[in-house]
């Protein structure tokens, strides 16, 4: 669970808890930005009233769209929604964008993401000039995302440590601070779109 911070005119601040699933919870020492579905319900409460218009022609744009385009094109769209979300383990403030690349019906609809080592992510990071900060070593991310595995890096209590054992040891620190929990989580529907090709 990352916290959210959104701005207001008043100069206030408004929280929301954003729930995120993933498979790479060892990866979040490279979490540079976050990334929410279209529809999901966060959308209209992490919109700042500087960003509002920018934000509704988008949702009008993705409209449009079906699924399936949204799963195959490569072409990379999005927008900043003024808010920020809050690293759990850093304390850094990430910026939160919306994108049709983010399903809803994928996990929460929301996603943290890192550029370094997931390709659309480092897609998106590179056309919106956001940092990419490697965490398991090889690879070169100055021309790439690196998928492969590998020891991690500039992750703090993980440094050194295979992908087995940092996903173990994350897994760990996130349940005894109370910010996450391992959970089994099945995806039918990508089997569905791969049996219909």
């Amino acid at each position: 669970v990352f916290k959210s911070i959104t701005p207001t005119a008043d100069n206030e601040e408004i929280e929301h808890d954003i729930t995120i699933f993933t498979t790479r919870a060892d990866t979040m020492f490279g979490v540079t930005f976050m990334v929410l579905a279209p529809e999901s319900e966060l959308v209209p409460e992490l919109t700042t009233a500087k960003q509002k218009s920018e934000v509704e022609e988008y949702l009008a744009y993705v409209k449009k769209r079906t699924e399936r385009d949204r799963m195959t094109d490569r072409k990379v769209t999005g927008v900043f929604t003024g808010s920020y979300g809050i690293n759990p383990l850093t304390d850094e403030k990430l910026p939160i964008y919306i994108s049709e690349y983010v399903l809803s019906g994928y996990g929460t609809g929301a996603i943290m993401a890192v550029p370094a080592h997931d390709e659309r992510d480092y897609e998106f990071a590179k056309v919106f000039g956001l940092d990419i900060i490697p965490v398991i070593e090889g690879g070169n991310v100055e021309e790439e995302a690196y998928t492969g595995d590998g020891v991690h890096i500039h992750s703090d209590f993980l440094d050194g440590l295979n992908k087995a054992d940092a996903i173990a040891k994350m897994n760990e620190w996130l349940e005894e601070n109370g910010v996450g929990a391992a959970k089994v989580s099945y995806r039918l529907r990508d089997w569905l779109f791969s049996r219909q090709r």
